[in-house]
């Protein structure tokens, strides 16, 4: 029995863990793929305190160690169900773990364009990770498919390794950062079109060619050997429990508190009016120190 398990193991659920840990309580961190969660997917952060900028991976390599450190337990699955009673039941491929509290971490997953042929492209032209897939792309000419901070920011770190950067905006402007999209402009390697947006993605011999898009009415085709699509995301919301949302989001209190007794949820999967890394590992630390009172009274 486990006072907390964490399911997700981005900078929202370790923030909580090393609270709960620091308080000592039993706590338990559950994370399906790699430690630090989306920000090993993310190219540079320049807004996090304490850091002028960093690559998101030694944050999330920084935020293990702190994990390591702080002898918190840790187990690297994917949750399979949930059932939650007097007690929350956590099923994994190959046992149940029981805990009093429960904290979802679980954030998001990048959203598709929904194209004929985007998944099966996949790895094979198009991708959501400009970091992991880049060098396949070094010298090439690519896209970048998004009008917010995270499109801007992928472009800037594309065009160190591929040769032409071109950005698909279905908008007449950037939704993004003013100082990131300044230096894009600066690049000289960089086209947008503004007013575009993507029709098909078309490929020759299993990989992709070519993307044609809808700019100002007209349809134009370009060639490209990538397509990088940032257009937002969508929350990872477990199923198994009857959870109150708010849109496509988790509904939680001001503790963070779901609408289910001893369960919580924080980070990119709740909702909120902004999602940065900050205001993630204060969402960890305000669920962490609210289950943490209630233990201490129990």
């Amino acid at each position: 029995m486990y006072d907390c398990i964490i399911v997700g193991g981005g900078i929202a659920g370790i923030t909580a863990a090393i609270y709960l840990k620091n308080a000592n309580k039993k706590v338990l961190l559950i994370e399906k793929g790699t430690m630090g969660g989306i920000l090993n997917k993310i190219s540079r952060i320049k807004n996090y305190p304490g850091f002028t900028e960093i690559m998101g991976p030694d944050l999330a390599s920084n935020l293990y160690s702190q994990v390591k450190d702080n002898e918190i337990e840790y187990i690297l699955d994917t949750v399979i169900d949930i059932d939650h009673g007097k007690t929350n039941k956590v099923k994994l491929k190959d046992k149940e773990l029981e805990c009093k509290y429960l904290i979802l971490a679980t954030g998001k997953e990048a959203r598709k364009l929904g194209l004929p042929n985007e998944d099966e492209l996949l790895g094979k032209g198009v991708s959501y990770c400009a970091l992991c897939d880049s060098n396949f792309f070094k010298g090439k000419d690519v896209c970048v498919i998004g009008a917010g901070d995270s499109a801007i920011l992928e472009s800037l770190y594309l065009t160190n390794i591929c040769s032409h950067v071109t950005i698909l905006n279905k908008y007449p402007k950037f939704k993004g950062e003013a100082k990131m999209l300044k230096d894009l402009l600066k690049k000289d390697n960089v086209t947008i079109l503004y007013n575009s947006l993507t029709s098909s993605l078309n490929e020759k011999d299993g990989k992709l060619e070519s993307i044609t898009y809808t700019q100002d009415g007209e349809e134009k085709t370009i060639k490209t050997s990538g397509a990088f699509v940032y257009i937002g995301s969508t929350p990872n919301i477990l199923s198994g429990l009857d959870l109150e949302l708010d849109g496509k989001y988790l509904k939680v209190d001001s503790n963070m508190q779901t609408n289910l007794d001893n369960v919580y949820a924080i980070g990119d999967i709740i909702s909120k009016d902004l999602y940065q890394l900050i205001g993630a590992a204060n969402d960890g630390m305000i669920a962490a120190t609210s289950i943490i009172k209630k233990l201490n009274q129990e």
